[in-house]
């Protein structure tokens, strides 16, 4: 059940509430950057610009070399994060049932991890909070790793942390409520 209002409540927050319509930015270039991409052949994957190339480095130590000294000659200079999908966006059935087993995979391991505390707090609000702290490590080793190694922006941070914590908030409300049943 908990995996069910995760569920909805992502959905919800990615198709019909405010919170992520300014997540991801528009850019007018849209067509140009795609279109460059698709040129150049590019593979689908993760890209970081400026950076050393990867590509055919034999060591960690010599790429890192490459990629400080990149970086130390972009300081300042515009970076992006590209996340690019060569065969077009997929968003179909198999998107959803990966959604909800991702879901469901999320909620099993929160209960695996949270049932010891579940079993010792004998209150309603005190499970709850323990789900919000799940939210927050989630929260800590996701988007503001993403912030501070990768640049992402803040405003897009931000908005994730938000959907966090009411992801787990409101998952956090049916989990406190079935684990202290008696």
């Amino acid at each position: 059940m908990g995996a069910i209002v995760l569920f909805f409540w992502s959905f919800l927050a990615w198709t019909t509430l405010p919170i992520h319509l300014h997540t991801l930015m528009y850019t007018p270039a849209q067509d140009a950057v795609l279109k460059a991409l698709a040129d150049n052949n590019v593979e689908t994957g993760s890209y970081a610009m400026p950076i050393g190339d990867n590509r055919n480095a034999t060591s960690s130590i010599d790429y890192h070399k490459e990629s400080e000294k990149m970086m130390e000659a972009n300081m300042n200079k515009p970076a992006a994060v590209i996340h690019y999908r060569k065969e077009g966006y997929e968003m179909g059935p198999m998107t959803i049932i990966k959604g909800f087993l991702i879901n469901f995979l999320a909620v099993f391991a929160a209960c695996i991890l949270l049932a010891p505390g579940f079993a010792t707090l004998n209150s309603f609000f005190g499970r709850w909070w323990l789900t919000l702290v799940a939210g927050l490590l989630i929260t800590a080793c996701g988007p503001l790793i993403h912030h501070n190694w990768l640049g992402v922006p803040w405003n897009f941070t931000v908005k994730m942390i938000l959907d966090t914590f009411l992801n787990w908030g409101i998952t956090g409300l049916w989990l406190a409520y079935y684990f202290g049943r008696k």
